[in-house]
């Protein structure tokens, strides 16, 4: 790049002055060069300069520079492409190439094809969300990752994408492992946003943001809540968070192997595609050493705590309890659980048919998305107690519905498209539910009832432990929870399977223990 800076540009004034000189800096040394005649044509056509490079040998080629828009500190950002023209090619032919390649490369830059080596790691990532994350990815993703950037900039922002080595990328992991880099922030709401919170409206924000008036009574008092709930209210109230909330961040313990692997992750993909552009040769993350990620903490429920968290369940709100029933019966996910609509129920079949998920997106709200992986989308089958368990709920759902009258939504957007509103699980007035409601309930419910303190995500293993102690098939149990591999299953629980497989020899030693009994009698 910085022969280009050696060279001599034109600029077209008018018609009457095609070229204009500029001298090199003092101390520099131009090569020999002569200017590209340029029609008024040409300039009304194309924005891209272009300037003629003659070699020692003769050859000519020639630089086609086009901006590529400004960077975040407003700098026009500069790019660059060189053509050779093949021999022969001369006069008005050589005139219309050239402004051919101009208007091709004008093109490619204007759609974000081209991009310039020289750019910062801030410029690129923000390119790969506008032409790649946001138009692939889930927007929970999207979101999750936009989440990340403020320690990469920091880290990482201000080079050169053509200067990134795996050196830079490990010394960044392990800064991201050191103690104290973790920031667990509380947030206070701001008088902009108490002023939408008279009593007359707070029950409002507190229903579209799914949080409880408890909350909200204790936000217009001036106390903290966690970015979550703060999220959820300023999207409700309107507001942006930073013109809802004040943050208090405190220096908290290390990120653990599991999230770094989130920051490598990403900035993989982001390398990969610098590579696709032509920005650089090779993916400086492939060479660098990816953190080690921490073992799954897998905890589930013994059978003990399970029959007395279905006694307690008796007690809970009907959703919630039929909520968390299925996830014990099924081994779904929260969101697929969410997401589910009354056409997925096959009552006579006994099947539930996971075709989506419902994921709660600040400031987009609930969005629902394909599940997981395509093993994801599958079909359960569920005994007589859980289709009787579903068909009390859609009564009870249904006198619900007739309670709230007008007031229901009656239609919803799923993937893009308007449909009739047959979701299983809504708030008061029918539309989606937030996910991340589920979770808070369901810890409050356990502390509530003397029960184990687990996550909402235990019910799935517990349900897939259950399976494997009856001895069911692990690629049946892999099919049911919809993982992408029977690898991954027998991975995340290994231990019950090892624990399963003893207790299977230890009965497989009592059958032959009474079958030499009865030879020897």
């Amino acid at each position: 790049m910085s022969g280009y800076k050696n060279l001599l540009r034109f600029q077209n004034i008018n018609e009457e002055k095609k070229t204009m000189w500029m001298k090199p800096p003092p101390g520099m040394i131009s090569p020999q060069m002569t200017p590209v005649k340029l029609t008024p044509q040409r300039k009304r056509e194309s924005m891209a300069k272009i300037t003629k490079r003659t070699k020692k040998d003769g050859s000519c080629s020639y630089c086609i520079r086009g901006s590529n828009g400004y960077d975040r500190l407003g700098r026009q950002v500069l790019v660059n492409r060189t053509y050779t023209p093949p021999p022969g090619l001369t006069g008005k032919k050589l005139e219309k190439e050239l402004q051919r390649q101009a208007d091709a490369f004008e093109q490619e830059v204007r759609s974000g094809i081209s991009l310039d080596a020289s750019m910062k790691v801030d410029d690129l990532i923000e390119r790969w969300f506008t032409e790649y994350a946001e138009k692939k990815l889930k927007p929970k993703t999207v979101y999750d990752y936009r989440r990340l950037v403020p320690r990469i900039s920091a880290g990482l922002g201000q080079l050169k994408v053509c200067q990134v080595k795996p050196s830079h990328l490990m010394a960044f992991y392990s800064n991201l492992e050191e103690q104290g880099v973790r920031e667990d922030s509380t947030y206070t709401a701001v008088p902009a946003l108490l002023e939408q919170l008279p009593k007359g409206k707070r029950g409002q924000i507190a229903a579209a943001a799914g949080v409880s008036e408890r909350t909200m009574a204790t936000l217009y008092r001036g106390g903290n809540v966690s970015r979550a709930t703060a999220e959820k209210v300023a999207s409700a109230a309107g507001l942006p968070l930073s013109r809802a909330f004040i943050e208090h961040s405190k220096a908290g313990g290390r990120l653990n192997g599991n999230t770094v692997q989130h920051y490598h992750r990403m900035l993989s993909s982001v390398f990969t595609k610098a590579v696709q552009w032509g920005l650089v040769v090779e993916n400086p993350c492939k060479r660098a050493e990816a953190p080690k990620a921490q073992e799954v903490d897998v905890r589930a429920l013994e059978e003990k705590d399970v029959v007395r968290l279905l006694e307690a369940l008796q007690d809970a709100p009907t959703q919630y309890s039929v909520i968390t029933q299925l996830a014990l019966l099924t081994g779904a996910r929260r969101g697929e659980i969410c997401a589910l609509r009354w056409s997925d129920i096959d009552m006579g079949a006994g099947t539930i048919s996971i075709e989506r998920t419902l994921q709660h997106i600040p400031g987009k709200g609930a969005v629902f998305n394909p599940p997981k992986t395509k093993r994801s989308r599958r079909c359960v089958k569920v005994g007589p107690d859980c289709v009787q368990l579903l068909q009390e709920y859609r009564q009870h759902q249904k006198a619900e519905r007739f309670k709230i009258g007008s007031e229901w939504v009656r239609r919803v957007e799923i993937e893009g498209k308007r449909v009739e509103n047959d979701l299983l699980f809504t708030k008061w007035n029918g539309t989606p539910m937030d996910p991340d409601d589920v979770t808070t309930w369901f810890g409050r419910f356990l502390a509530a009832h003397n029960l184990p303190a687990v996550h909402f995500h235990s019910l799935r293993h517990t349900n897939a432990s259950l399976l494997i102690a009856a001895h069911v098939p692990v690629t049946t149990v892999s099919g049911r929870l919809g993982h992408a591999k029977t690898s991954t299953t027998t991975d995340i629980y290994a231990w019950f399977i090892r624990s399963a497989d003893a207790a299977a020899a230890e009965a497989l030693t009592g059958v032959f223990d009474r079958i030499r009994e009865k030879s020897h009698a």
